[in-house]
């Protein structure tokens, strides 16, 4: 499950409002669905042996405050662990400092507290590539981590030049949140779900064993490492009613599979 800003104050489509986003946490627990942890995710993608029945993994995408200040605390009510892809270049020094221009992103004391708590891990979500560039001379824009036009040579950056950007990037947020978190970070995002040979393969370069987009559906013992699907759920329209539907539906799809 894929939620990203949780918020009342926002038309954006990736937001969720605080009170549907705790009738989500609501609804997993009164189902007897299980959140598991990303060391449990993890284990059951190396070994296919997951003990958990109805495991659920609840990803964050972007590292915005407002997953320690409205979601946080009702998943820590349920004692639901969860795991955050953060935009390491984002990330607040103090709670004092601000970011304009932007949503408010997290700061280092606020993702150490709960790292404290033992129900929150941090993953990757490049460190400085999630946002637009142009694609081409026109300006047609696309996701900073597939190849941008370089307008002072006047031409899209060959393969070289972007692999070494990707790689660059992946390894300063992989480092600096591994050096954050005190702990090897293995996992990344990737910003848009946007994903090609050259990025997979720059990933596992810089270190990542673990790859998430946005490809909707279920892990399955068999899944791919580098291509782990998720379904976005963080949106105005994923009432409870729409939540369980899809949980309906995965489990119609997945009928007499263990």
């Amino acid at each position: 499950m894929t939620y990203h800003h949780v918020t009342d104050n926002s038309d954006q489509r990736y937001v969720i409002g605080a009170d549907a986003f705790e009738k989500h946490m609501e609804f997993l627990y009164e189902n007897n669905f299980h959140p598991i942890s990303l060391t449990e995710f993890v284990r059951f993608v190396e070994t296919g042996v997951l003990p958990t029945a109805n495991a659920v993994l609840i990803t964050f995408d972007d590292g915005y405050e407002s997953y320690y200040t409205h979601a946080f605390p009702v998943m820590e009510r349920y004692q639901f662990p969860s795991v955050n892809f953060a935009i390491l270049g984002r990330l607040r020094d103090t709670d004092e400092r601000k970011r304009e221009n932007m949503t408010m992103p997290l700061s280092r004391p606020q993702v150490k507290e709960m790292l404290q708590t033992g129900l929150v891990d941090i993953g990757s979500h490049t460190y400085s590539l999630h946002d637009e560039k142009a694609r081409n001379e026109w300006g047609e824009l696309g996701p900073e981590t597939a190849p941008v036009y370089v307008e002072d040579l006047e031409r899209l950056e060959d393969e070289q030049e972007y692999r070494t950007r990707l790689y660059v990037d992946f390894t300063m947020s992989r480092v600096g949140l591994s050096d954050l978190v005190g702990k090897q970070v293995e996992t990344i995002s990737l910003p848009f779900g946007y994903s090609n040979e050259i990025v997979l393969d720059t990933a596992k370069q810089a270190g990542y064993r673990f790859v998430f987009n946005s490809n909707p559906g279920v892990v399955t013992a068999k899944v791919d490492p580098f291509s782990i699907p998720r379904y976005d759920v963080g949106l105005r329209e994923v009432d409870t009613a729409r939540l369980e539907q899809l949980f309906r539906e995965v489990k119609t799809a997945f009928e007499g599979e263990p």
